[in-house]
């Protein structure tokens, strides 16, 4: 990791954990204590968090102060954490655990665990509308919840997840491996341009922005894919193997594992070129490269050792 990513990471981890500690969409009801602990749990403690750092970039980028986005890069965390909560359970990936512990439905069961991922995405949209408003740009939050229903929606993320749904077992289908990912690159693009939204961004530069975070969600996807083919379950934190034990579609079993690896590659390049265009030599422009090169080298390290 570049010693700038480091920094800004250092610098905003705190401020994020506290955030989302903070906003949290906490039950005042009487006998919700086992829901709020399924909530808590669900987000603490948290993965890399790179979906919020990501908002913040985008923020940055954008010649905003990142602060000013952190309720938002709070919203992106909790919209990632619900869509993994539903993947988990066992009407979908059925998969045990998540984040190298036990998923939230084994812990929890089936119904609190629904309920929890209702809860936090719900709360994500509040928390956008409320960023925009404080940052007296109340028109963009309209428009940023009217972006984010289209990239989470039936032709974002869920419609995503339902292609995903529908596929398995069907073994391989290329023409569907685009709809299948979906709800991965349905949110990605969402996480990357939502800090610029909230602060008032020229639309020129949300478009580039949406434009990296599409090629980022699909490399980062490819390679998600390469991780659960040659990763091991202890490493990820989650079951290894999935797209073998759902009979579905995947970059590897299309492409093979060096095919897979160079359009992840060409992805990140194309996204590169989005971020050039527009925003030159920013320093913030670095930032969002750099964390790419990170998701690409992760899988691309697994890759090399199979050639």
């Amino acid at each position: 990791m570049s010693e700038r990513l480091c920094t800004f990471i250092d610098r905003y981890r705190e401020t994020v954990e506290t955030a989302l500690d903070e906003n949290l969409p906490i039950s005042l009801q009487p006998q919700a204590e086992q829901f709020n602990q399924a909530i808590r749990y669900a987000i603490f403690p948290g993965g890399k968090r790179w979906r919020p750092m990501l908002t913040l970039m985008g923020a940055e980028i954008a010649g905003a102060d990142p602060e000013r986005a952190i309720g938002t890069a709070c919203a992106m965390e909790y919209l990632h954490t619900s869509s993994i909560i539903f993947d988990d359970l066992p009407a979908m990936d059925d998969a045990a655990t998540r984040r190298g512990r036990e998923s939230l439905h084994v812990v929890f069961g089936e119904s609190i665990a629904l309920l929890a991922a209702l809860a936090l995405f719900n709360e994500s949209y509040s928390l956008l509308v409320r960023d925009a408003r404080q940052n007296g740009c109340c028109d963009a939050g309209l428009n940023l919840v009217s972006e984010a229903a289209n990239c989470i929606g039936v032709n974002g993320m869920i419609g995503g997840q339902a292609v995903d749904l529908t596929l398995k077992g069907t073994g391989q289908c290329s023409d569907a491996l685009a709809s299948r990912n979906l709800k991965t690159t349905g949110l990605m693009r969402l996480t990357v341009m939502a800090g610029a939204a909230v602060c008032g961004a020229d639309q020129r530069d949300l478009d580039a922005l949406a434009d990296f975070g599409e090629s980022l969600g699909m490399a980062y996807q490819i390679c998600d894919d390469l991780l659960d083919e040659l990763g091991l379950s202890h490493e990820l934190g989650k079951p290894a193997g999935q797209d073998n034990r759902h009979g579905r579609s995947s970059y590897v079993a299309e492409f093979g594992v060096e095919g897979a690896h160079q359009q992840a590659s060409s992805l990140i390049q194309k996204g590169r070129q989005s971020l050039s265009a527009r925003f030159g030599d920013r320093p913030a422009s670095a930032l969002l490269i750099d964390s790419a090169e990170i998701i690409l080298g992760g899988a691309g390290r697994l890759a090399a050792s199979t050639v």
